[in-house]
């Protein structure tokens, strides 16, 4: 209490002096917020002198006198190897990657919207136009929906640039010649387009710029190379439309019927899994979500393949089941926790019984769903 004596004789002679010679309101204020002032500054001392006595009296080993015996010297056995986390963080699991990183509806919905652009990419990057000549300095590659024309790589020389969907500028003249599948040169003579179709169909076209000029004589040549890709987009589409549903996009129920054929007579070890979803409005989005995650997390095998409206199977290496298994929990939950919730029927058969016919194999798996479905509902 010794300290405060100063702001108290301070405050004691500042009223005598106020009272003696000239007493006013604003002086009197300044006099008491001062001395105030000065009280905590010499409070907020005796506080932090109090904080640091009391951190060396808890720091180990300042206190000798307390245990008289001499403190040992850690030895490191050499030989043994030292564990790099505590036991409490070895017992803890590891966090799970987050399955879905946006809305797993609107996810699904963009994938089968985006399903024919990945066609037509993946085309022209396998079978890249050649650069016929040193006159062309680069190309461009132009995607078209059926609506609109939208950029989807850039070339020049031998490297091939992936582009964000980025609206094609051109002249009116320039997109009619293009949408009536005829070619055409720019007005400034730099740019040279070539559709790029097959049997009438329209899959985008192709825009050779130069630093010189284009002019008509270099127009044919430059068609006639551009069939290849024409061709390939064209046994894309056409095998696109043997093997997947025109809805889902999944592989469709007689691409399934040719793989399970196949896949059974080999020597592999798989596992036929049927997936029907119940209780749910958005079934075909849940299993397009799951075709898409499965496959990118490598569990899925080829894909999901679409027997019916609501039905869906896929075949599973048994070295990949447990994996399988793991993240079919995960993506279920997920999808609960996210508003979508599901219930699933799940059914199964292993070719691995001995003697096994593939027609029994199916039957099964469709009489294991069935046990499933009559589970749900009970």
């Amino acid at each position: 209490m010794k300290r405060y004596t100063i702001p108290t004789i301070f405050f004691a002679i500042g009223v005598v002096l106020q009272y003696t010679i000239y007493f006013s309101w604003v002086s009197f204020t300044l006099l008491t917020v001062s001395c105030l002032l000065l009280a905590l500054f010499l409070y907020s001392l005796d506080f932090q002198k109090q904080e640091s006595i009391e951190k060396q009296n808890q720091e180990p080993g300042t206190d000798l006198g307390s245990d008289p015996s001499p403190q040992a010297d850690v030895v490191f056995d050499t030989n043994s190897s030292l564990p790099t986390e505590s036991s409490n963080a070895e017992q803890e699991p590891k966090p799970k990657d987050i399955l879905w990183k946006k809305d797993p509806v609107l996810l699904a919905r963009e994938s089968v919207h985006l399903e024919e652009r990945s066609l037509f990419c993946e085309t022209v990057k396998e079978f890249p136009f050649p650069f016929l000549t040193e006159k062309v300095t680069s190309i461009q590659y132009v995607y078209y929906d059926g609506k609109e024309f939208k950029e989807c790589y850039w070339q020049k020389a031998g490297m091939m640039v992936e582009t964000d969907d980025n609206p094609v500028e051109w002249e009116e003249y320039e997109e009619g010649r293009v949408r009536e599948l005829l070619p055409a040169i720019s007005f400034d003579k730099r740019k040279l387009y070539i559709p790029l179709t097959m049997n009438a169909h329209l899959f985008g076209f192709l825009c050779f710029s130069t630093k010189e000029s284009w002019n008509e004589s270099d127009i044919q040549s430059f068609w006639e190379k551009s069939t290849t890709i024409s061709e390939k987009i064209m046994a894309k589409k056409e095998y696109f439309k043997v093997t997947k549903h025109p809805v889902s996009k999944l592989f469709n129920v007689s691409h399934f019927y040719g793989m399970a054929k196949s896949e059974f007579e080999s020597q592999g070890k798989v596992t036929l899994i049927l997936f029907k979803f119940i209780d749910t409005n958005f079934q075909s989005e849940i299993a397009i979500g799951l075709n898409l995650l499965g496959k990118q997390n490598a569990v899925l095998g080829l894909g999901l393949y679409q027997l019916e409206d609501n039905l869906y199977a896929s075949m599973i290496s048994n070295d990949r089941l447990d994996d399988f298994t793991e993240f079919f929990k995960q993506f279920i939950e997920e999808l609960d926790s996210l508003g979508y919730p599901s219930e699933v029927a799940l059914g199964y058969s292993n070719k691995s019984i001995p003697g096994i016919k593939f027609d029994v194999w199916i039957k099964a798996a469709y009489k294991s769903l069935e046990e499933s479905i009559l589970y749900h509902a009970a």
